[in-house]
């Protein structure tokens, strides 16, 4: 299989795989085609990303049943970007729709005239020292 013009695929359950390209996992780790087969013909995948030490390799099936899905990883063109611009944007604009900062509603400054009465002022040893001292706390 000298030809570079075959591409390797693996179908899993109807979808086709692309075995040329890496796939990220649902935690962010990248996966990339070892370019060997299990003798069943799986192909066999292995942690390529940059935390990884380890040169084991996994199954594509049990690769994508506990890590998936699989997210293919591939590097995004002119196109994709504009893409994902809304075409509108220019006419949401003109209609005024714009993306502003709220002005947030200043607190009021508190005293010690806001906040209720110490509850340890009005029972307990506290309120026996105020009535010896001849004052009533309060109520």
């Amino acid at each position: 299989m000298n030809d570079t013009s075959a591409h390797e695929t693996f179908t899993l359950e109807g979808i086709e795989f692309d075995l040329e390209i890496a796939y990220r996992d649902v935690t962010g780790v990248e996966w990339q085609w070892s370019g060997e087969r299990t003798p069943d013909g799986l192909p066999l995948m292995w942690e390529c990303s940059h935390k990884s030490l380890s040169h084991s390799t996994i199954t594509f099936p049990d690769l994508y049943w506990k890590h998936g899905p699989l997210i293919p990883v591939r590097e995004l063109s002119g196109a994709d970007f504009r893409a994902a611009i809304d075409p509108n944007y220019a006419a949401t604009v003109a209609a005024g729709y714009v993306e502003a900062h709220i002005a947030a509603a200043v607190a009021p400054a508190l005293n010690a005239s806001h906040l209720p009465p110490s509850p340890l002022g009005q029972t307990g040893f506290r309120r026996f020292l105020s009535s010896i001292s001849g004052r009533t706390p309060a109520p």
